[in-house]
């Protein structure tokens, strides 16, 4: 008997426990993992630039703060920020605001220079690979200094807690401490909207991961390729690959680091499609087969009989499509909302820098986006501008997604789905 792992490279799960992606919370875009994830820091509200949105508290943040459901605490020598019963980590450029009283209180120079020190670690950008290793190699040193001095003089840690406490009891110096951190603490509701990550569809703690850079993969796949390397497993299933930004390129990788494995991918294929053939594996986990197999215990007349049910019980239409068009539309304007905006805001840049399209507002963009999506026959094409690479297969999709779009909306400018199309 073999044994197959079931793998999710397409996201992670968010906690503490994924150090990744607590380093990123604790450093933002000077994270040595910064680059794993697809967060974009440059949106278009500049208050969430450079910042990650976690959006878990039950009420609006001011509301929270204002009845105490946001404190600091210590832990060890460092703080973190708890709130709706999780833990997060404090920027260490934020840390003299609480090390600097600190030393007043305990008259400790020692401890000056260390707040000092904090506050001055360079803020590098996420490509500044160089200079984010050696600022964190200074972060580590500076932890380890402020160790020492505690074991050294236990009263620093008296003096630490005094003014971690001086800053939850005053809200305005707790707001601004809160401001400096590399997240924006809000309200759950808020992430439909203006969350600033790829998630795995509408799940918050599923993030989306850069697996198609190279290093990306090779960190998150090591011990997945030791095992298959070493025959304790003797392949993969392959969960979502069409989350990823490039399957096939992922595929081929895959088969390269493990060229002896059984590796298939969880494929839902629409009627009419078919598994790509240039994709390197052994084929799809099964649904289509499924489908097929299930038929032998399904009467297909009683399809015509729960329809009449339906159509009695609800006085609604019973066409299926127009039902599944009507659906995506709701999902892309609510669960899907911030992701749609994401698109948008890259749609309405390109349209900028032609003059022919300039004139699209984000509103039409926006809706233009939606009834496009809605129009696909399938899950998702496989264009990759890098290669220059589009099948006719493809060609075929985004010209009948386009057209559908026009006759639907035709109180939408024929010209922006047509524009995406060229896009």
């Amino acid at each position: 008997m073999g044994q197959v792992l079931d793998i999710v490279p397409n996201h992670m799960s968010l906690g503490k426990e994924n150090r990744f992606w607590w380093d990123v919370l604790e450093n933002g875009t000077s994270s040595r993992y910064a680059s794993f994830f697809d967060i974009d820091w440059q949106p278009q509200e500049e208050r969430l630039r450079d910042k990650v949105l976690v959006p878990i508290l039950g009420d609006q943040y001011g509301r929270v703060l204002q009845t105490g459901g946001i404190k600091v605490v210590r832990r060890g020598v460092k703080f973190q920020v708890e709130c709706s019963g999780q833990s997060l980590p404090v920027s260490p450029q934020s840390l003299p605001v609480i090390l600097a009283r600190a030393a007043e209180y305990a008259k400790s120079d020692t401890l000056s220079f260390l707040a000092a020190s904090f506050g001055r670690l360079p803020a590098p950008e996420y490509v500044d690979r160089r200079t984010i290793l050696a600022r964190h190699r200074d972060k580590v040193v500076l932890f380890t200094l402020l160790d020492r001095l505690c074991a050294e003089e236990p009263a620093i840690l008296d003096a630490m807690d005094r003014a971690m406490a001086d800053l939850n009891e005053n809200l305005d110096a707790l707001d601004d401490f809160l401001n400096q951190q590399n997240y924006r603490l809000a309200y759950w509701k808020t992430a439909d909207q203006q969350l600033s990550y790829r998630r795995f569809f509408d799940v918050n703690t599923l993030i989306g991961l850069r697996v198609e850079r190279e290093y990306v993969f090779e960190e998150t796949h090591a011990l997945v390729l030791d095992w298959l390397r070493r025959g304790v497993l003797d392949g993969v299933r392959v969960d979502h690959p069409d989350g990823l930004r490039d399957p096939k390129e992922y595929f081929k990788r895959l088969r390269q680091r493990a060229p002896d494995a059984w590796v298939i991918g969880e494929k839902i294929l629409e009627p009419g499609e078919f598994l790509r053939e240039d994709w390197p594996i052994e084929g799809t986990s099964g649904y289509d087969f499924l489908n097929v197999a299930a038929g032998v215990l399904v009467a297909p007349e009683g399809m015509m009989e729960l329809s009449t049910v339906y159509a009695d019980f609800t006085g609604q239409p019973t066409d299926f499509s127009a039902i599944a068009h009507e659906k995506k539309i709701n999902v892309s304007q609510e669960a899907l909302g911030s992701d749609v905006n994401r698109l948008t805001s890259i749609f309405v840049e390109i349209c900028e820098a032609n003059r022919d399209e300039r004139d699209y507002t984000r509103a039409e963009v926006r809706r233009a986006i939606r009834e496009v999506a809605a129009c696909f026959a399938i899950y998702r094409t496989y264009v990759v501008p890098e290669r220059e690479e589009i099948t006719e297969e493809d060609r075929e999709y985004i010209t009948q997604a386009a057209e559908c779009a026009k006759e639907k909306r035709q109180d939408i400018d024929g010209g922006s789905s047509t524009f995406f199309e060229m896009c």
